[in-house]
């Protein structure tokens, strides 16, 4: 049962897809159509899961389960996976790669491999202040507080320390 993001409740389990660019106009409006049309028949152990998603930035797919009522398995899971593998065939694009780590710099959404953000880190390019993405919520509530951060506030900077002089 697909119901509008607004609408679950904050407990609800999410997760995130990043993908390894944005995602054309073409490619959104397919993406709406594919998302809706999935989430409409998600099941656990055969009940409707109360689902949505959310598109971000052009570059992030989030799925959604309010676990209220149903509480999403462990093949209901398994089915979203392989439903965002056949949207990451399908568009050519990467989901599932954990190593790329999102920023914004100048109001612009930047992407770079795990290597190159320590070296922008390094090189002081991301300071404290700079915005980066933490994919790494689960839950509504949190998407909608800590999913946008200061590095200086995100797990980034218990794993990337600035270059010292």
């Amino acid at each position: 049962m697909y119901a509008a993001f607004e609408a679950l409740s904050p407990a609800s389990k999410i997760w995130i897809y990043q993908s390894n660019r944005p995602f054309q106009e073409g490619e959104i409006n397919s993406l709406h159509a594919a998302l809706r049309t999935f989430v409409e028949s998600w099941t656990a152990h055969n009940k409707e899961l109360q689902g949505s998603y959310l598109i971000l930035r052009n570059q992030f797919i989030v799925l959604a389960v309010d676990e209220t009522n149903m509480p999403a398995s462990g093949c209901s899971i398994d089915k979203s996976v392989h439903f965002m593998q056949i949207i990451e065939s399908e568009l050519g694009v990467t989901l599932f790669d954990r190593m790329l780590l999102a920023f914004e710099e100048e109001g612009q959404l930047h992407t770079l491999h795990r290597n190159e953000f320590e070296k922008a880190v390094q090189s002081g390019r991301i300071t404290a202040n700079t915005t980066v993405v933490n994919n790494m919520v689960f839950t509504k509530e949190a998407l909608e507080s800590k999913w946008l951060l200061p590095f200086s506030e995100s797990w980034h900077a218990q794993m990337f320390q600035p270059a010292t002089a």
